[in-house]
């Protein structure tokens, strides 16, 4: 994960990356650090923990001429205050920050210290500044091009050096770096996420992989693989800027449970037509023709978007007649698929960042596949590489475990289902218009479960005690049941496991006891009877039942310990209100435990490494 963030110009560096890092921290909470030239020295600061540790001790900090920022996610070394960026060469003449991994380091540092250089952590990033440093002579931009020639894996980074007061270096390969630029260039500003820019009219390019950009207060120049200078056009982005609050919530996941009805509204606001039956994307440049040519739907994702698009994958092969599969990204990205122009891929991410996700999409554009993205935020990696993109509309989404995203994510998949479904002629107006009208009704659903807040807090402090939770369900319960253990696993720190329920029979009843708490969702009502009896097997086994079932479920509450009950709602779409119910389940279970909701530990926001 990590982010990078830097600024040469005429304001105090210093404030102005720290600003920056408070808008990257959702890429790590580890460790930050800035370091920056004074007088021909490097003068840092780095802390362990979060960004406001960092805050509190840069005030010791001299005016700088240049600075670069970094808050840290850990991959090679444990999160500590001598592991936080930035990391320099045994001298202090050089200092790096990256983002990403270095496949070779430990062969590089094995022959660094056959040489004699002293290294001081345990990171692969320090071995970037001893190396560059072995290079230099005088020219920093050579010495950086040098060292990476050396390097195998992936990166973002940015070099400051003590004898260039004015200058910045930054290089790239597969992990994005944008650099933004004040009309009269008296202003530089690099970063990991261009949102992350507080100037909103910034001239603005992205490094593409193996390029390197020398930054001054004067200029910008650029040079691809073989050294060689380019030139590259900026441009102007829409850059969202809002203040961030929790309007009064406890926590942002809970302000964010709390605005699902709103944004899932505003997810489907003017995208159809209901006396039609039809979807609106104008957004999707494909003709009727080409849709009609696609006779595969590939949805890659990771974590909760890949929960939302194995539900898709359902919803489209049932609907639109079409076969459809859902791959986790790090997996798929090994794999040797099946690929051709006619296959249609939806790439799922939240953030637009997703390394892995990002990975397969350009793996799958080499076979000639078309790429439609469905993200969250604009101006990302993602929404750049993609032939279409459709916006979730679901607004900053601050807290790590995602709730309002995910279920704008399964409104705009059901309403790209319904797309595919009606361009291809294998759902009438009819049904076009009766799935519109059931999934209007799913803002005024999860409203239901928002005004039984006390009744779902209540079945949490009974259940928190637990150590283990199984979630069951069947059918479209089942892609919920995955989502919903994996909110409980991230923010309470209990164990917990979706898993199919018809399939508990097959081995993993035998954990079954009357310390493995079951939540059984119940809201699939083609599998309801089958459901139940599959329940009624972990009740014989002393298991405790909390079922969530239809208002009005016969015998439910006969075999179930505890019921909370839930609106009806279709069984396409009570996926919906189902995980907002185990959101909320979650998030009140944490609360009890005293766990840091928000930022919780071992997590970020956004993955941007393997």
């Amino acid at each position: 994960m990590c982010g990078i963030f830097g600024y040469v110009g005429p304001k105090n560096p210093v404030d102005v990356c720290i600003r920056g890092l408070s808008s990257l921290e959702y890429r790590g909470y580890d460790s930050s650090g800035i370091v920056g030239v004074h007088e021909q020295e490097l003068l840092f600061c780095k802390e362990a923990g979060k960004i406001s540790n960092l805050k509190e001790a840069v005030s010791t900090l001299k005016r700088l001429r240049n600075a670069i920022a970094h808050t840290r996610w850990a991959t090679h070394g444990k999160p500590s205050k001598e592991n936080a960026h930035p990391h320099f060469d045994e001298h202090n003449q050089v200092a790096v920050v990256h983002n990403g991994i270095i496949e070779n380091y430990s062969s590089i540092r094995e022959s660094l210290l056959k040489k004699g250089v002293r290294f001081r952590s345990e990171t692969d990033t320090e071995t970037i500044a001893q190396l560059i440093a072995s290079y230099y002579e005088g020219d920093l931009i050579l010495a950086v091009q040098k060292a990476l020639e050396q390097l195998r894996g992936f990166w973002a980074l940015a070099v400051v050096h003590k004898d260039h007061p004015n200058t910045i270096i930054a290089a790239a390969k597969e992990n994005p770096l944008a650099i933004g630029m004040s009309a009269c260039r008296t202003e530089i500003y690099l970063s990991s996420d261009v949102n992350a820019f507080e100037q909103p009219d910034l001239d603005i390019f992205f490094l593409h992989s193996n390029e390197i950009a020398e930054i001054s207060s004067q200029e910008v120049r650029i040079f691809n693989a073989s050294r060689l200078p380019i030139s590259k056009p900026t441009e102007k982005l829409s850059l969202e800027h809002s203040t961030l609050s929790k309007n009064g919530f406890a926590h942002f996941m809970l302000k964010e449970i709390f605005e699902q009805p709103d944004t899932i509204r505003q997810a489907m606001h003017e995208r159809f037509q209901e006396d039609l039956g039809i979807a609106i994307f104008e957004e999707i440049p494909f003709s009727p023709e080409e849709v009609n040519s696609f006779d595969k739907v590939l949805i890659l994702a990771c974590g909760t978007s890949w929960h939302a698009g194995y539900i898709a994958a359902s919803w489209i092969e049932e609907n639109a007649q079409i076969a459809a599969q859902a791959e986790i990204a790090s997996e798929f990205r090994y794999k040797n698929a099946v690929i051709s122009k006619n296959t249609l891929v939806i790439a799922i991410s939240q953030s637009g960042e997703t390394f892995d996700t990002i990975a397969a999409v350009r793996e799958v554009q080499k076979k000639g596949a078309k790429v439609l993205a469905v993200c969250n935020a604009r101006n990302s990696t993602l929404t750049r590489d993609a032939d279409a993109c459709v916006f979730l509309r679901a607004g900053p989404e601050i807290s790590v475990c995602s709730t309002k995203a995910f279920t704008s994510q399964l409104t705009v998949l059901s309403l790209l289902t319904l797309w595919l479904a009606r361009t291809r002629g294998t759902m009438t107006p009819k049904e076009g218009t009766s799935f519109l009208q059931e999934l209007q009704k799913i803002p005024d659903q999860v409203d239901f479960l928002l005004r039984n807040t006390e009744t779902i807090q209540s079945l949490a402090n009974k259940y928190s005690s637990y150590p283990h939770f199984f979630f069951l369900g069947r059918s479209y319960m089942y892609a919920t049941s995955l989502e919903g253990a994996l909110k409980l696993k991230e923010i309470s720190y209990i164990h917990a496991v979706g898993y199919p329920a018809g399939e508990m029979k097959h081995g993993p009843i035998a954990l079954v006891d009357e310390m493995l708490a079951i939540v059984g969702l119940c809201g699939n009502v083609k599998t309801l009877d089958k459901t139940l009896s599959n329940l009624l097997e972990v009740k014989s086994r002393g298991a405790p039942i909390l079922a969530l079932a239809p208002i009005g479920t016969p015998e439910i509450d006969k075999i179930a310990n505890d019921v909370l009950w839930m609106p009806p709602s279709s069984d396409e779409l009570a996926c919906i209100p189902y995980s907002v119910a185990t959101q909320m389940l979650a998030y009140y279970i944490a609360l009890n435990k005293g766990a840091d909701i928000d930022q919780p530990r071992n997590l970020a926001k956004s993955v941007t490494v393997e």
